[in-house]
């Protein structure tokens, strides 16, 4: 007889990581409400925590092995491939930015566990989301994230872009998440579906050409609240302030969290959910990749502040990222590759910001890199290396993903999108190799200071500056790992 936690599908190991972000919230929130304990056993607590994640990841891919793909929780939760690749890349990236976002609170001061507790609250939020079956729970999921991101933003109280960064975030995050809901409720009073293998069932049961427009309408406006999150064009117009407003020593997690978990869950939408109807749905996302990288390419090019620069290069990352993903399985496949090696260039890249500049900083001119290369010269190589990768050189991972994307589009007979891709591509070192030129060989009226670097700074810049050469010339392990996530839909 099957017990009342088998039937539910109750299983802590799923939502492990989850709740091992939260329970080092709550510790933290206990350390500073109820008793009192120095920043150093806050930091032991947190790290600890962060670490914990980490290993119960580990234990979700023994599980996975054991189990397969399956659902939890009344089939609210799924495990899959899409959710681990998911939980890793977050992971990581909650770990790489660890020290910038603890200076970042710490100089805060009064509000050094407010900032650490929702850095961890956002991250178990978009785990979460990254782990939904049911589209309420992916929707439950980002907010979580989201909201943690719009305090975030605005932690800053006496920095007025950081208010206004906030605000922004907050109002526009709103309007998406109201999309994405209408969406969601149309869905389900059309077709009855909640859920992503549900969604799957039911058009493959009806046939595509007798879906709904009710839940077409119903996908698209699910979609759009996706793609602001990812900062795609024409839904890219917070991307900019928020960059440039919030606190430096957090940007890079905010800007890598939410496009991680955004686009692993369009990802399993594009594979699991939308095969059947892909077709109708084609120039709605052909335009937007071509907005994509035309707005972000334009902007990007006229922009004298570095955060501004990197936003506008994002929304052209987007839209790469975006033409694979909507291209079929391979292109899927090319695309969270390219996913993974984006995010490694731009955490390193805001690190290195957040190192000259300071962690509670807004403007970032670019001619803050004046002279960088002449007493900084490892900050000035790790930094090429970034923004040389985002260009798309070779030896580079920026080349490898976009040579392997651009390909599966020709063979696709994409042609369009491969022209626009690669015109933006060559647009993209002007806009890329600007700040290099600035940095290491334009000759600078005033030579910048030599930057006293800790070993967690050089190790982790270091790293992701090996990394992103690493996968340059050694390919293949990121890309059978991209082609493991998406093998059992071949």
């Amino acid at each position: 007889m099957n017990t009342v936690s088998q039937i539910i599908g109750l299983n802590w190991i799923v939502i492990g990581p989850t709740l091992a972000l939260v329970a080092t919230a709550l510790v933290l929130l206990f350390c500073t409400i109820t008793i009192t304990t120095s920043d150093a056993v806050k930091k032991l607590v947190t790290i600890s925590g962060i670490i914990f994640t980490l290993f119960t990841v580990f234990l979700k891919f023994g599980l996975f092995l054991t189990e397969g793909a399956s659902s939890y929780f009344s089939e609210k939760i799924l495990l899959d491939e899409f959710s681990l690749f998911g939980n890793v890349l977050l992971g990581f990236i909650l770990l790489f930015n660890f020290y910038p976002i603890w200076n970042s609170s710490f100089e805060l001061k009064d509000k050094t566990t407010e900032a650490i507790i929702l850095t961890l609250m956002s991250t178990a939020g978009f785990m979460l989301m990254v782990d939904s079956e049911n589209f309420m729970m992916l929707f439950i999921g980002l907010e979580i994230g989201s909201i943690s991101l719009y305090a975030l933003a605005g932690i800053n109280k006496g920095s007025l872009l950081s208010n206004e960064a906030s605000l922004k975030y907050f109002l526009l995050g709103s309007l998406a998440s109201c999309v994405l809901v209408y969406g969601i409720s149309l869905m389900y009073v059309s077709l009855s579906v909640t859920g992503v293998y549900e969604t799957t069932i039911a058009i493959s049961f009806i046939g595509s050409e007798n879906v709904p427009l009710t839940t077409l309408i119903g996908i698209l406006l699910l979609i759009i609240g996706l793609l602001f999150k990812v900062a795609a064009a024409p839904f890219q117009s917070w991307a900019p302030d928020v960059y440039q407003g919030s606190p430096t020593g957090y940007v890079g997690y905010m800007a890598a969290t939410a496009k991680v978990a955004s686009f692993v869950v369009l990802a399993r939408l594009c594979i699991v959910s939308l095969g059947f109807v892909m077709d109708k749905f084609e120039l709605f996302f052909s335009a937007i990749v071509i907005l994509s990288i035309l707005i972000g390419s334009l902007f990007a090019t006229v922009q004298t502040d570095m955060k501004r620069l990197i936003a506008y290069s994002g929304v052209v990352q987007s839209g790469f990222i975006l033409s694979g993903m909507t291209s079929g399985i391979n292109g899927t496949s090319a695309s969270l590759f390219y996913l993974a090696a984006y995010i490694l260039q731009l955490i390193g890249i805001f690190l290195i910001f957040s190192t000259i500049s300071g962690e509670l900083t807004s403007d970032f001119s670019m001619n803050n890199l004046s002279g960088l290369f002449i007493e900084n010269k490892f900050l000035s190589i790790c930094f090429s290396i970034f923004m040389l990768g985002l260009a798309g050189l070779p030896l580079t991972s920026g080349f490898v993903s976009k040579f392997i994307l651009i390909t599966n589009l020709w063979s696709y007979e994409k042609y369009i999108l491969v022209f626009a891709l690669m015109l933006s591509t060559v647009a993209g070192f002007y806009f890329y190799l600007k700040p290099i030129w600035i940095a290491a060989i334009d000759k600078p009226e005033n030579t910048m200071a030599k930057i006293s670097l800790q070993l967690n700074e050089k190790i982790s810049i270091g790293t992701l500056a090996a990394v992103t050469i690493l996968l340059g010339v050694f390919p293949n392990v990121l890309i059978n790992i991209s082609r493991w996530v998406i093998e059992n839909y071949l």
